[in-house]
C-alpha cells in the first residue's frame, strides 16, 4: 500500500511537469507573445518563440531546484563514473537507434514527421531552435521523462520501458493533426519510429536508475543533440 500511494504520488508529480512543459505553460506565454508570433519579422518572431520556451524551462527548473542542485552537487564529486555510465548507455542506444531507424524508413519510405519538423525549424527559426534542441529540450526532457517518472516507479526494467515508450510517443505525436482513430490509421506507420525515438529514452532511464543522478542522462542527451544538429547543418552545407 505504501508504494502505490508513492508511485501515486510520483504520478501526480510528473502529470503536473509534464502539463506544465507541454500544455499550460507555452499556450500561456503564446497568448501573451501572440502578436509577436504572427509577425513577419524574423527576429521577432525568433525570440518570441525563444521566450516562450524560456519562461517554460526557468519555471519548471525552479520547480525542481532543490533535487537538481542536491545531485549536481553529487555529480561534482564523482563526474568520471556517472558520465562513463551515461556515454557507455548512449553508446547502446545510438546503435539500437541506428538500426531500427535504418529498417524503419526502408519501410515507411521517409524520414520521421518529427525529425523532418526538427530540420524545419532549424533554418525558419534557428535562434530559438538551436539553444532549445541543444540545451533546454534535452534538459528538461530528462526532467520530465527520467527524474520525474523515476517517481513513478520502483523496478528498473518496469520504469526504463515506459520512460522510452512515453518519450517515443510524445516524439512521433507530432505527425498526428488530430487525435481521431482516422487519423492514427492513416499515420500508423509514423508509430514504428517509437523504437528509435524510445531506445535512447530506455537507455538513458537505465543510466539514470543506476546513478541515481539525472546529469548521467543530461549529458549525453545534450551531445546527441548537438551532434544531431552539427550533422543538419553539415549536410545541408554539402548539399
Amino acid at each position: 500500500m505504501e508504494k502505490f500511494i508513492d508511485s501515486f504520488k510520483g504520478f501526480l508529480f510528473w502529470l503536473i511537469l509534464f502539463l506544465l512543459y507541454y500544455l499550460f505553460l507555452p499556450n500561456f506565454m503564446a497568448v501573451l507573445l501572440v502578436d509577436y508570433l504572427k509577425s513577419n519579422n524574423f527576429w521577432s518572431v525568433n525570440l518570441a518563440y525563444l521566450a516562450i520556451y524560456l519562461s517554460t524551462f526557468l519555471i519548471i527548473i525552479f520547480l525542481v531546484r532543490k533535487d537538481l542542485w542536491k545531485q549536481f552537487k553529487s555529480f561534482l564529486k564523482a563526474p568520471k563514473k556517472i558520465l562513463n555510465k551515461g556515454f557507455n548507455y548512449w553508446i547502446y542506444g545510438i546503435l539500437v537507434m541506428f538500426l531500427s531507424n535504418l529498417i524503419i524508413t526502408s519501410l515507411v519510405g521517409g524520414i520521421a514527421v518529427n525529425e523532418q519538423a526538427t530540420r524545419d525549424s532549424l533554418f525558419s527559426t534557428p535562434f530559438y531552435a538551436i539553444p532549445t534542441i541543444i540545451f533546454m529540450g534535452p534538459f528538461l526532457e530528462e526532467v520530465i521523462f527520467r527524474f520525474a517518472f523515476r517517481k513513478m516507479f520502483h523496478k528498473e526494467y518496469i520504469y526504463a520501458l515506459c520512460s522510452a515508450f512515453v518519450f517515443g510517443l510524445l516524439h512521433v505525436s507530432t505527425a498526428l493533426d488530430s487525435f481521431t482513430i482516422s487519423n492514427i490509421i492513416a499515420h500508423a506507420g509514423e508509430f514504428l519510429f517509437i523504437i528509435p525515438y524510445g531506445s535512447l529514452g530506455f537507455f538513458f532511464a537505465k543510466a539514470y536508475y543506476e546513478t541515481e543522478n539525472i546529469f548521467s542522462s543530461i549529458v549525453p542527451h545534450i551531445l546527441h543533440n548537438t551532434l544531431s544538429v552539427s550533422l543538419i547543418f553539415l549536410t545541408s552545407f554539402l548539399g
